[in-house]
């Protein structure tokens, strides 16, 4: 197959990517949410946490998409410059940025399911 009929197919494939990594970490925060239970003031708190996670993960993906693949999606020629680790590493970056909200927002709910267990 010749990639130079689709000059846009490594790019929209890198874009994927970030939003398949993004998404992946918004349902890692979602599934900790999970864990504390619904019927308390904490499990309330994880639960806005974890959308508000969700919300700004997505905004961050859009954002760092709109920024660091748009100039690219005006131009095909633009598009078949862009090198395959520049779009490997753009990708990387945006999902680091991700999980690495995930990890801090993780440790949030696991104090926050801590702090209900003592309770009980």
């Amino acid at each position: 197959m010749d990639w130079s009929q689709y000059p846009f197919a490594r790019l929209y494939a890198s874009v994927l990517a970030a939003l398949f990594i993004t998404l992946a970490a918004v349902w890692r925060v979602q599934r900790t949410a999970v864990t504390v239970a619904a019927d308390s003031s904490q499990g309330r708190t994880a639960r806005r946490l974890a959308w508000s996670y969700a919300a700004g993960a997505l905004a961050w993906w859009g954002y760092a998409a709109y920024t660091g693949y748009g100039r690219f999606l005006t131009d095909a020629a633009l598009a078949q410059l862009m090198s395959t680790d520049t779009l490997v590493s753009l990708a990387l970056f945006i999902g680091a940025i991700a999980w690495g909200g995930a990890f801090m927002l993780q440790l949030v709910l696991r104090l926050l399911r801590t702090e209900q267990q003592r309770k009980k």
